[in-house]
């Protein structure tokens, strides 16, 4: 039967393991975010639609963002596709030949493609640059959250991801408010000219991000089952334990693991498809101050941080289910809201409320995912979900980049009612997201043990 070294409960919030896992993502997600503010517009720049650095009361005309929508799509949809190839094979390799070798490679790659980023001279060499920092990120996603899990045990799983999706969150709410900074800075006191005024904050970036290769050096040892010589004696998990050959799950744990891949398709799509578009609708619709947008994107996060470690001692002590559920709900059905705001404060609202759904949703349902299956297959399932999502969130850009350039300019008649195009590739991704959920709730049983 499958077993997993025994984690030593009361240390989770000063066990060196998971907090330098936490700081890993943390990093990543700083340097990351400080240039998510200003990437669209980086490309914009970079093919000739943006003479001169946005700014305060300045919006970029709704014309030329429809003209590169379908751009952005691509160049989101490069680092989906190969992330989507490459998760199960790095997730499953991290089961025999170890975690941190991977984890390391990824972060190292990390650093060297931000470099690559600034450097950039045109839209084909984003789109090569992001379809390898998808191979990277498969490296380190699905491999930090398996060895996490190895970690933490059963009984705090919710916790554990909590407190890593905190720490985490904290990078994306720093790092997008720092980059509007770099930016107004680089404009402002520096005085550079587009295109390089947007190259500054990718450098800043890879600074950021190098000392987690580093502190994963130092710190991390190894978790996967292929590495480690375990006794007897360890506890055993609680809910699947699969047959000597560690591939039989039995019909209703592979009922359910295949719902889960459902949801994490439409979870996928729906990712894709919202992310795009909520960069073109602010910068078409509401502002192209890339400090205000930077400080929308930060707030959600601060907001959504407050919720993940309460959420999952929640779903820890009462069940993982509802609360997957209740939150998704949340989040999907501010997107459906969201193309009918018409101030940076009204979007701001339902963008926290969206960021704030989705951290009381997923510790709680990565940690029903991590239930299914045990430690030797650990890093394979992570992988499989992400490959699920990531396919999802391949297609997503690609096709919400055509719908916001095909209805972003028009007005949809219906009788007496009238709503502008936009809200199609919104309310395509809240629909989909709803798929999702309800395979989760029909298919999907409560995993805590408790319950």
């Amino acid at each position: 039967m499958s077993q997993e070294p025994e984690s030593r409960q009361g240390r989770l919030y000063t066990d060196p393991r998971v907090l330098v896992l936490s700081v890993d993502a943390l990093l990543v997600q700083l340097g990351f975010g400080v240039i998510a503010p200003s990437m669209a517009f980086y490309l914009i720049a970079l093919e000739g639609g943006l003479t001169e650095p946005p700014g305060p009361g300045y919006v970029v005309p709704a014309e030329t963002v429809a003209q590169f929508a379908v751009i952005l799509g691509i160049m989101m949809a490069a680092f989906m596709g190969t992330r989507t190839l490459l998760a199960r094979y790095w997730g499953n390799a991290s089961d025999t030949r170890g975690r941190k070798p991977i984890i390391l490679t990824g972060l190292f790659g990390y650093v060297l493609l931000l470099v690559l980023f600034g450097l950039a001279q045109n839209w084909i060499q984003l789109v090569l640059i992001r379809c390898l920092q998808g191979v990277v990120s498969a490296m380190v996603w699905p491999v930090t959250q398996a060895a996490l899990m190895d970690i933490v045990g059963p009984e705090r799983r919710g916790e554990g991801l909590g407190f890593y999706t905190t720490v985490s969150n904290l990078g994306f709410i720093l790092g997008p408010g720092l980059g509007g900074l770099l930016y107004n800075f680089c404009r402002d006191y520096l005085l550079l000219a587009v295109p390089d005024v947007f190259r500054v904050p990718y450098y800043i970036g890879a600074l950021i991000t190098l000392p987690a290769a580093i502190l994963t050096i130092v710190v991390l040892r190894e978790t996967c089952p292929g590495k480690l010589c375990l006794p007897t004696n360890v506890p055993q998990e609680t809910v699947a334990v699969p047959t000597e050959g560690g591939a039989d799950l039995g019909p209703r744990v592979t009922r359910m693991i295949h719902a889960l891949y459902l949801m994490a398709v439409m979870d996928g799509l729906a990712m894709g498809l919202g992310q795009p578009i909520f960069q073109l609708f602010l910068m078409s619709k509401i502002t192209s101050d890339i400090g205000l947008i930077g400080l929308v994107i930060s707030g959600a996060g601060a907001v959504g941080m407050l919720f993940s470690i309460p959420s999952g001692r929640w779903a820890d002590r009462h069940g993982r289910k509802s609360l997957a559920i209740w939150g998704a709900v949340s989040a999907r059905g501010s997107l459906f809201v969201l193309p009918f705001t018409r101030s940076l404060a009204q979007t701001s609202f339902v963008w926290v409320a969206q960021a704030a759904s989705m951290s009381v949703s997923q510790p709680a349902l990565m940690a029903l995912q991590a239930d299914l299956v045990p430690w030797k297959l650990r890093g394979k399932l992570f992988g499989t979900l992400q490959a699920f999502m990531n396919g999802g969130a391949t297609i997503g850009p690609i096709l919400g980049g055509w719908l916001y350039s095909v209805f972003s300019l028009v007005i949809l008649i219906a009788g007496p009612l009238s709503v502008e195009g936009v809200v199609v590739p919104f309310w395509l991704a809240s629909g989909l997201g709803f798929i999702g959920i309800e395979a989760l709730r029909r298919y999907v049983s409560e995993t805590k043990p408790s319950q």
